[in-house]
């Protein structure tokens, strides 16, 4: 949709880092402060500095916060300088302007339900920043690094990040907060990998077929998908078989099932759900060549085909 609107495409991300740092300033207000669950992060780590050397709070926040936008700017590119610098004007903001509304609102002084909802609410809102190349700022920037010149996940870069900070307040804490904490920073990393994850999940369908060239044209003319065929042996029987393999979407998945159905009853097919697909169809988009015509001019059964993709043939 925004492929060639690259404008309309980044004023999109940044309205969306600001909506999200609204639902994070208001998970904030209404579970963590009321009832005093431990923060992670840079608040954790300024507040751990505080209580060692007495550094005051602000401004080692101000401080990191600085360094680490340079850092980031230097290594993740100005995009994400751009839509950092909404996110972490807008939190704050939002925060000033919400505090003195929710605070009086307490939904629950219940520990356990505090924990799991802020874990809810905090997951959603920073997944969606960091779907958008952006950050929340602090101790979010070296997880994105990592994940970028590493291909470190981003959840996992981040649990260790907070896991540490966790640790490093556990001597001034006491232990039942601790486990809180712990349970937290577990509830938000997995939200985020799954906000990451949505949209991109795909589906692999693997079709061994008799009929090979007939599914190839019903997927082709029913969903618009690509095909890559590939040449196989049964196992116990040894007898040579033909492989047709195909990307598509959850909701795409059941017509794929429908003409397996009604072309090949007797197709062994597998299913594999994919996490992210790469490539022309689904990344990019590129005007496919013109397809051969297989009746004038019939190919050998071997040759390769560049609208279906790849055809492995074995000798």
């Amino acid at each position: 949709m925004f492929r060639n609107k690259p404008y309309l495409r980044l004023a999109t991300e940044i309205l969306a880092v600001i909506l999200a740092n609204g639902v994070y300033a208001a998970a904030t207000a209404l579970f963590v402060v009321p009832n005093g669950l431990i923060t992670c992060g840079t608040a954790g780590i300024a507040i751990f500095v505080n209580k060692v050397s007495g550094f005051p709070i602000a401004v080692f926040t101000n401080i990191f916060y600085a360094v680490m936008f340079v850092i980031g700017f230097l290594l993740l590119g100005r995009k994400f300088a751009v839509t950092t610098v909404f996110s972490s004007i807008s939190y704050p903001l939002f925060y000033t302007i919400l505090e003195p509304h929710l605070l009086k609102v307490q939904l629950t002084d219940n520990l356990m339900l505090s924990t799991v909802y802020a874990g809810l609410l905090i997951g959603l809102s920073v997944g969606i920043v960091l779907r958008c190349g952006a950050s929340t700022g602090g101790t979010d920037i070296p997880p994105l690094i990592a994940n970028k010149y590493f291909h470190v996940p981003l959840s996992l870069g981040i649990w260790v990040f907070d896991v540490t900070v966790l640790i490093l307040q556990a001597f001034f804490s006491e232990k039942e907060e601790i486990l809180y904490g712990l349970l937290l920073v577990l509830i938000y990393t997995v939200l985020i990998d799954k906000v990451l994850l949505i949209g991109r999940q795909k589906m692999q369908v693997t079709i061994v077929t008799n009929k090979p060239n007939e599914l190839t044209e019903a997927i082709f003319s029913e969903l618009a998908r690509g095909v890559t065929l590939l040449h196989g042996k049964t196992g116990y029987l040894e007898r040579e078989c033909e492989l047709v393999m195909t990307v598509v979407s959850p909701r795409q998945l059941y017509r794929v099932q429908q003409l397996i159905r009604e072309i090949d009853p007797a197709a062994f097919t597998i299913v594999h759900s994919v996490a992210d697909v790469r490539g022309n169809g689904f990344t990019t988009t590129t005007e496919d060549p013109p397809r051969p015509n297989r009746d004038a001019n019939p190919a050998p059964e071997n040759a390769g085909d560049p609208q279906i993709g790849t055809e492995n043939k074995e000798n």
